[in-house]
């Protein structure tokens, strides 16, 4: 059988593999990986209600830019300069951003 979790979910599916067995870990990695496409495809047909009942303004956007441009340099401090694994890298420094806007709306 083709295995396309494996490359996709990389260390997860090694961690399904490790705890589940090989053929648990290809189920659940498949389901995942179609549970992830369907949500995308869902997004993808409802954005516009998704815009218009969210009130998305250009403000989110420039936020949410700020936010992945201020992520992504921790990220690649974290993971090249400090040699953390990827996924902890990403949720220190996803929480650490968070916080710091938090910080400056709320308590400035």
């Amino acid at each position: 059988m083709v295995n396309l979790a494996e490359p996709l979910l990389g260390g997860l599916y090694d961690t399904l593999n490790g705890a589940f067995g090989s053929q648990a870990a290809w189920l659940l990695g498949h389901l995942l990986l179609a549970a992830v496409g369907s949500g995308l495809i869902a997004l993808a047909r409802n954005w516009s209600e998704i815009v218009n009942g969210a009130e998305l303004r250009r403000s989110h956007a420039t936020d949410a830019l700020l936010f992945c441009i201020v992520t992504g340099f921790q990220v690649q401090m974290y993971h090249n300069t400090m040699a953390w694994p990827l996924f902890s890298s990403i949720l220190i420094a996803g929480t650490f951003t968070l916080s710091l806007g938090w910080c400056v709306k709320v308590l400035n």
